[in-house]
């Protein structure tokens, strides 16, 4: 009888390991899984060589006041794509006057609704949530230079897909008077 008790004990121990085995290689296996990046991004469209002048307002160097400058962007033969770029090109302006603590915050999808323009950000936009004077000065930087597009008229802020409290609560229209 020991050696029957033994046996059935070796057995249900040798399961266990090979379970465990298995069940660490498949864990393993699928870290590597979700490693992989696809992404899938819509083909932009430029017209060569062409570019136009976007007014661009900028927190100053103070930080009390927004000003005016005219940079040149590509010509987008989509709204979405020049409205990207626009998005882009001032949250690298708000990082480099280091009211951005990060230069990686992902742009989402935008979606145009009529004269209404929905901006997905990441999480990382969330730094300027709080309702201060400076991070309404870098917010409305954003609005005024996408209302710059003649047919949009109103900004609303998402971060990741979803509508947030504090300063991305509303929906903003330019105001170059702040």
């Amino acid at each position: 009888m020991n050696k029957k008790l033994i046996a059935v004990v070796c057995i249900i121990w040798g399961i266990v390991i090979v379970s465990g085995v298995m069940f660490f290689q498949m864990r393993s296996s699928s870290k590597k899984i979700n490693i992989i990046e696809i992404t899938n991004k819509e083909k932009v469209v430029t017209e060569e060589g062409k570019v136009e002048k976007i007014n661009f307002y900028v927190v100053s160097d103070n930080g009390d006041k927004l000003l005016r400058k005219e940079k040149e962007i590509p010509l987008y033969i989509k709204p979405k794509d020049k409205i990207r770029k626009i998005v882009q090109v001032s949250m690298e302006n708000l990082w480099e006057s280091k009211i951005l603590k990060t230069s990686q915050i992902e742009i989402g999808n935008i979606f145009i609704k009529g004269d209404m323009v929905y901006i997905n950000l990441d999480a990382n936009m969330l730094e300027l949530k709080t309702e201060n004077r400076k991070n309404l000065l870098a917010i409305y930087s954003i609005v005024n230079s996408v209302t710059e597009i003649g047919n949009i008229r109103k900004v609303k802020f998402l971060i990741d897909g979803k509508e947030e409290t504090g300063s991305f609560s509303k929906v903003y229209t330019r105001n170059t008077n702040i």
